[in-house]
C-alpha cells in the first residue's frame, strides 16, 4: 500500500496552482469495488458513501475510463500504479447518491477515503466515450485522487491558483473553466465532445513534478498520425481509443496533449487536405482542422488540436523533432532542436526557428521564414542536389545552419528573395582558381579543394544587390595568397580590377586607373594572369607584334609592340625603346609589373611610371635620353599608391597615376617628405 506524504512548492504557478499539497509515495494500487464490505468499517473520514443507498460499481465505461487515465499517468510519470481487481486498494472507485449530482474525490491521505473516487447516480455515467463530459470527470477525479487540486482555486503549498491565461480545458482538465475567462459557477459549456481527450500540459508538469517524468514513453521513433474524420490518432500506425467511439460527425474532434519521452519523433499530417497550422514548441498547439477543434461554448473555440507538453527541468528529450504537412498551404514552425519539417503539398510557410534544421517545402509554392535581415545569412548552393544551406551568422547564430530545398522564397526579416536569383552560378573556372556567385556573394574557390573565401570590400561580404550594374568576370589568386578580380560594368562597358588580401578583402585597384576601357594596355596586362580574355579582343594579353598606346599625355606618348615599351615624341613619331643595363625590356620578364606613363623631361631623359598588377604598388625609374635606365626617383624603388613622392612627380607625368583623383599633392594639404636632421622638407 502506498503512504500519503506532503508536496513542497516550485514557486512555478503554472505548476503549484495545481498541487494539492500531498501526493502517494510507493505502490499505488486502484480498484473497482462491488460492495459496501469492500471498503474499511468505520469508514472514518468520509461521508458514509459505502453504505449510503445506492451504492454500486461504476459502470464498465468509466472503468475504461479509469484505465485509460492510470495508463496516462503511467505515460507522464515515474509512479507506479496496479490494479488490484474489486478489493481493497489506495484508490476505490465506485457510485453512491452521496456523491450527487456529479462526482467527487479524496486527495491522498493516510486514512480510509484517502484517495477514493465516488461518482453520482444523478448523471448516467455509462455514456462515458473519449471526448464527452463523462469520459472526461473520469480524468478530472483521478486527478484528484493523485494529488491535483482545482486550478481556479488557491490553496495547495503555494496557495496560488494557475495563472487566468492558462486556467481553462485548453491546459488542464482540474478547471471549472471551458475556456479562459469562463465562469466557474455556470457549470461547462462546451460541445457534447468537446472536452479534453488526454491530461493536459499544465496537468502532466504537476504530475510529474510530484512523480517525476517518464522517458521512456515512446523513446524510440516515434511517429503520430490523425484520422481526419474520426479524430482516432496512430502511434506507429496503431490505432489509439478513437474520440466518441470512432463514430465520426460530431465527435470527430481531437482535443489533446502529447508528452513523447525521447527518440527522433514526427507529426505525419500527409493526409490532411486542409491548411494546417503546426507548431513544435513546448506549450504551442497546432491546428490539422477547424471542424476537428472542440468547440468551448460561447463562441470560443479551442487554440489547437494537438498541443505539445511542456518540458520537464528543461530536458530536451520530449521535443517533438519532425513534422510533414499536407496538400493544403501549410504553416509550419519548428523549435530549438534540428527538426525536419516537409511542407509536403500545397504552398506553405516554414519557420524552422533555432537549431540546425532540415526544411523541404515540396510542391507548391514555398517559403521558409528566417528572423533576421538577409545580410545576416551566408547562403550556398549544392546543384548537384539542388539544395541551399543557410547560416546565421548574428551572434550565437539563432537561426542556426539550416539545409533547404524545394522553397521558392525566402523571408527575411528585410524582406523576400526569390530562391532563384540565391543559385550557385560559376562564372568562370580558369587558372587555379574559380568565381561562383550563391546568395548574392562571390566566392573564390580553390579549383582543387573547392574551398575559398568569400569577396569583400572593407570587410564587408560583397552583396550583388549593392553593386548594380557591376559584375565580377573573373579572378585567380596571386604570388602571396592574394586575388586579382576582375569586374565589368555592363553599362558602359567598363572594367576595374581589384587586388584583395588572401581573405579576399579588398586592398586596392589594379590596371592604370580604378576603371578602364577594355582596350586599355594594363587591362590586357593582365590577361595572362587571369588565363583569359578578359575584353573579348580574341588575345589573351597584348599581341606580339600589335602596337598599343599605353598613355599619350604630354608630349611623350607609351607604346608597346613586339613585348617592347617606346617611348615617343607625340609630335615627331619617334624616340628610344626602354631598356635596363643597355638590354631591351621584354615585358615577358616583369611578370606583374607593366608601364603605365612616361615623360620626356630637362636634359632629354625619362621618367618612366612602372605599376605592379598583383599589389598595386609603384616605381618610377629615371632614364636617359636613350631610354636606358639609371635610378629609380620617387622616396623608394617601390612605393604605395598613396606616397607623397609618388603624387609630387604626377605633374610631371600629366596624369593621375594613383587614381585618387588629384593630379599632385592637393593643395593645402601639407605632407612631410622627410624629416631627418635640422631640416624638414614638406609640399603643399
Amino acid at each position: 500500500m502506498a503512504t500519503a506524504v506532503y508536496v513542497s512548492a516550485t514557486n512555478n504557478a503554472e505548476i503549484d496552482g495545481l498541487l494539492s499539497g500531498v501526493k502517494w509515495s510507493g505502490t499505488i494500487t486502484y480498484s473497482f469495488p462491488d460492495a459496501p464490505s469492500d471498503y474499511s468499517n468505520p469508514y472514518s473520514g468520509g461521508s458514509g458513501e459505502p453504505t449510503t443507498s445506492g451504492f454500486a460499481s461504476v459502470p464498465t465505461q468509466i472503468q475504461a475510463a479509469i484505465n485509460y487515465a492510470v495508463g496516462l499517468i503511467l505515460s507522464y510519470t515515474n509512479a507506479n500504479i496496479q490494479y488490484a481487481g474489486t478489493n481493497g486498494a489506495d484508490l476505490m472507485i465506485a457510485q453512491s447518491s452521496a456523491a450527487n449530482p456529479t462526482a467527487y474525490a479524496y486527495y491522498p491521505g493516510n486514512y480510509a477515503p484517502g484517495g477514493d473516487i465516488w461518482f453520482g447516480t444523478q448523471y448516467n455515467f455509462s455514456l462515458a466515450k473519449l471526448g464527452n463530459y463523462y469520459f472526461t470527470t473520469a480524468l478530472h477525479e483521478l486527478g484528484h485522487a493523485i494529488g491535483l487540486k482545482h486550478s481556479q482555486e488557491a490553496g495547495g503549498p503555494g496557495n496560488v491558483a494557475v495563472p487566468s491565461a492558462h486556467d481553462s480545458s485548453e491546459y488542464t482538465v482540474m478547471s471549472y473553466r471551458s475556456y479562459v475567462g469562463a465562469s466557474t459557477t455556470g457549470g461547462y459549456t462546451n460541445e457534447a465532445y468537446g472536452y479534453s481527450q488526454t491530461y493536459m500540459a499544465n496537468d502532466i508538469l504537476a504530475l510529474q513534478t510530484m512523480y517525476g517524468a517518464d522517458y521512456t514513453t515512446q523513446s524510440s521513433n516515434t511517429v503520430y498520425t490523425w484520422n481526419p474524420t474520426t479524430g482516432q490518432q496512430f502511434i506507429n500506425g496503431v490505432g489509439q481509443l478513437a474520440p466518441g467511439g470512432g463514430v465520426g460527425g460530431s465527435a470527430n474532434r481531437i482535443y489533446e496533449t502529447v508528452w513523447d519521452g525521447g527518440g527522433v519523433d514526427t507529426y505525419d499530417l500527409s493526409n490532411y487536405t486542409t491548411n494546417l497550422s503546426i507548431n513544435l514548441n513546448p506549450g504551442a498547439s497546432s491546428v490539422f482542422s477547424s471542424v476537428q477543434l472542440a468547440y468551448l461554448g460561447n463562441g470560443h473555440y479551442a487554440s489547437g488540436n494537438v498541443y505539445n507538453a511542456y518540458l520537464y527541468n528543461g530536458d530536451a528529450r520530449s521535443y517533438i523533432d519532425n513534422s510533414i504537412g499536407g496538400s493544403g498551404n501549410d504553416a509550419i514552425i519548428g523549435n530549438v532542436v534540428a527538426n525536419t519539417l516537409n511542407g509536403a503539398g500545397g504552398n506553405d510557410t516554414i519557420t524552422g526557428g533555432a537549431g540546425n534544421d532540415t526544411i523541404n517545402g515540396g510542391s507548391g509554392t514555398d517559403t521558409a521564414v528566417y528572423s533576421g535581415s538577409r545580410a545576416n545569412y551566408t547562403i550556398s548552393y549544392n546543384a548537384a542536389t539542388q539544395t541551399f544551406t543557410l547560416v546565421d551568422l548574428r551572434s550565437g547564430s539563432p537561426d542556426g545552419t539550416d539545409t533547404v530545398t524545394g522553397t521558392e522564397y525566402f523571408r527575411f526579416g528585410d524582406g523576400t528573395v526569390a530562391s532563384s536569383s540565391l543559385v550557385s552560378t560559376t562564372i568562370e573556372a580558369f587558372g587555379s582558381t574559380s568565381v561562383f556567385r550563391s546568395g548574392g556573394n562571390y566566392y573564390l574557390n580553390n579549383i582543387s579543394t573547392g574551398t575559398g573565401p568569400t569577396l569583400k570590400y572593407q570587410g564587408n561580404v560583397v552583396d550583388t544587390a549593392n553593386y548594380s550594374t557591376w559584375s565580377v568576370i573573373a579572378a585567380e589568386q596571386v604570388s602571396g595568397g592574394g586575388y586579382d578580380v576582375v569586374w565589368k560594368n555592363s553599362a558602359n562597358g567598363h572594367y576595374s580590377v581589384w587586388s584583395t588580401d588572401s581573405t579576399g578583402n579588398f586592398v586596392t585597384t589594379l590596371a592604370a586607373a580604378p576603371e578602364v576601357l577594355g582596350s586599355d594596355p594594363t587591362l590586357k596586362a593582365l590577361e595572362p594572369t587571369l588565363q583569359q580574355d578578359l575584353n573579348g579582343d580574341g588575345a589573351i594579353g597584348i599581341p606580339a607584334g600589335s602596337l598599343v598606346t599605353i598613355e599619350a599625355l604630354g608630349s611623350t606618348n607609351v607604346v608597346v609592340s613586339g613585348g617592347n615599351y617606346y617611348l615617343t615624341n607625340i609630335s615627331t613619331g619617334t624616340g628610344p625603346t626602354l631598356k635596363y643595363q643597355g638590354n631591351v625590356v621584354d615585358t615577358a620578364n616583369y611578370t606583374t609589373w607593366s608601364v603605365i606613363a612616361a615623360e620626356q623631361v630637362s636634359g632629354g631623359g625619362y621618367d618612366v611610371v612602372w605599376k605592379n598588377s598583383a599589389n598595386g604598388h609603384y616605381s618610377v625609374w629615371s632614364t636617359d635620353s636613350s631610354g636606358n635606365f639609371v635610378t629609380t626617383l620617387a622616396a623608394a624603388p617601390e612605393v604605395l599608391g598613396s606616397d607623397p613622392t609618388l603624387k609630387a612627380l604626377e605633374p610631371t607625368l600629366q596624369q593621375d597615376l594613383n587614381g585618387d583623383g588629384t593630379i599632385g599633392v592637393p593643395i593645402a594639404s601639407p605632407v612631410t617628405i622627410e624629416a631627418l636632421g635640422s631640416t624638414s622638407v614638406v609640399v603643399s
